[in-house]
């Protein structure tokens, strides 16, 4: 099961300049309300909304990997 590192991705929204999820809509083309639920881990993106959170914030298929992949751990897997 895994599960989006919303840490790792807040991190590298600041890093881009993009400090609400407002900013990063604009730069991604994805609604706003998408945005805000993929940012505070309340939904789980389509590939396309993944990708195109991706291309705005200028991740390789690692950083795509490591922060909308990241492994759920076993004692939460259960939430």
């Amino acid at each position: 099961m895994y599960e989006i590192d919303t840490t790792e991705l807040r991190k590298a929204m600041v890093e881009k300049g993009m400090f609400t999820s407002e900013a990063l809509s604009v730069a991604s083309g994805v609604n706003r309300n998408t945005i805000s639920e993929v940012v505070n881990g309340k939904t789980y993106p389509s590939t396309s909304v993944m990708a195109r959170i991706g291309a705005a914030l200028g991740f390789n298929g690692s950083e795509m990997g490591r922060i909308f992949f990241k492994e759920k751990l076993a004692s939460d897997a259960s939430n």
